[in-house]
């Protein structure tokens, strides 16, 4: 069964932290990242502070939701990066503590330790990936990285192109980018319960539906 591991929440936040740090001494991270309306730094945070939350999620398994103080967004980008790698390296080592069959909260469903792994390593790629595209950087994640957490938490994206082009896939099924002639998504979102509750058919969507899987 495909799943998601520690190494790849590390890994997606290694791959940013590098990718961006040229840029720590930029003027620019206050200008918008990517299609979004969050600031590069805004986004940034973002990605800190949705693994950390999925840590604290995953390591109260069976708390429901929980609060978590929010990184600031006047950090300066070379504090931001250290924090990212950190979160991730936190979020990797409660996914690898956690037992098989723990569960926690998020609003697509109940997501297990691989659910959240995936979602910490989509999260940090994607918004990693906004932030680069606002300041012209090559960006070209590990494509085993992409692969699993395509495999995890997006099973109904089109199985040749995760084989032979996972990070434009990626991009693809998070809504951000066509591809090929698949035109760019409008609803989107993650299968993060465990894969065994797939019904093969229908994908969730962040309003709440369930709709049928885009290919």
């Amino acid at each position: 069964m495909p799943t998601a591991d520690p190494a790849d929440v590390c890994s997606a936040a290694a791959y940013v932290a590098e990718a961006l740090a040229p840029q720590i001494t930029s003027d620019d991270w206050d200008g918008p990242a990517g299609g979004l309306e969050w600031d590069c730094r805004l986004t940034l945070a973002h990605a800190v502070d949705a693994c950390n939350w999925y840590a604290g999620l995953l390591a109260r398994a069976g708390d429901g939701d929980l609060e978590v103080a929010e990184m600031s967004r006047d950090a300066a980008p070379g504090v931001l990066l250290d924090c990212l790698v950190s979160a991730g390296a936190v979020l990797g080592a409660v996914v690898a503590a956690a037992e098989p069959g723990a569960r926690g909260y998020h609003e697509l469903g109940s997501p297990d330790r691989t659910g959240y792994a995936a979602m910490g390593a989509d999260e940090v790629l994607v918004h990693g990936w906004g932030i680069a595209r606002r300041f012209g950087l090559e960006f070209a994640p590990p494509e085993d990285v992409c692969a699993a957490v395509l495999r995890r938490i997006f099973p109904w994206a089109p199985d040749e192109q995760v084989a032979i082009h996972p990070w434009p896939t990626l991009l693809w099924v998070n809504g951000r980018t066509a591809l090929g002639e698949r035109p760019v998504l409008t609803s989107w979102g993650w299968w993060c319960r465990p894969l065994d509750e797939w019904d093969g058919r229908n994908a969730p969507t962040w309003d709440g539906d369930l709709r049928p899987c885009p290919r």
